[in-house]
């Protein structure tokens, strides 16, 4: 089994879509077949997304993953037995319920900022799945805002602890350190990009300004 580090490295040369580079089918039915939950890989069964209290479920899951590094996956259509998964499929019914359009717009009712996620079809052994990836918050942490069902609460910041794989608010100094540093490190890749960009030329423009400064305090 791959782990979710190394699937997103294999995805690097595939095409991108709208949103990030889309894992191929073959690393998603590994995570159908996985057996197991991670901290990056959870796992639902045979259920409606138009039952109001799986999509918060979902929306909760969905919002601590954007919170963890790499962020993750939930694949849908896996029933737990005690503590072993295994791939069942999900109904024709409940297959056609998750769409893309209407997932992300439910999130994005909840989240702030915006998750990036991919809803994707997958037909494994005469069955059909459904995984769900969700990308890793791109500057700043996700939080709640606004209360719903399951107990989504408006101002909670959503993770998945690496002590105990469940979702839950977030809940001690060392899953609040970790998304800190997190936000840390992508401020200063957005910063060094920026200086990359615009640096050299916005130095090059102070210099001449203080050029021209000087040139002119020396005429008074």
């Amino acid at each position: 089994m791959l782990s979710w580090e190394a699937a997103q490295a294999r995805c690097a040369g595939h095409i991108e879509n709208q949103l990030e580079k889309s894992m191929s089918e073959d690393i998603l039915v590994q995570f159908i077949t996985h057996g197991r939950e991670e901290r990056n890989l959870e796992y639902k069964s045979n259920i409606n997304w138009k039952d109001p209290h799986i999509q918060a479920k979902l929306i909760k899951s969905i919002l601590a993953l954007s919170n963890i590094r790499n962020g993750g996956a939930i694949v849908i259509g896996v029933e737990q037995n005690g503590e072993k998964f295994t791939p069942k499929g999900l109904s024709n019914t409940n297959l056609q319920t998750f769409k893309q359009d209407d997932i992300s717009s439910r999130v994005s009712s909840f989240a702030d900022p915006y998750v990036e996620i991919t809803v994707t079809h997958v037909d494994y052994e005469e069955a059909s799945y459904v995984v769900i990836q969700v990308k890793e918050f791109a500057e700043i942490p996700v939080i709640c805002k606004r209360d719903g069902a399951e107990g989504l609460t408006i101002g909670q910041i959503y993770t998945r602890p690496r002590r105990k794989i469940e979702t839950v608010a977030i809940p001690s100094q060392i899953e609040m350190r970790e998304i800190v540093n997190m936000a840390i490190d992508k401020g200063m890749e957005l910063q060094q990009k920026r200086l990359s960009k615009y640096g050299s030329s916005s130095i090059d423009k102070n210099e001449a300004d203080k050029a021209a400064f000087k040139n002119q305090a020396g005429d008074l």
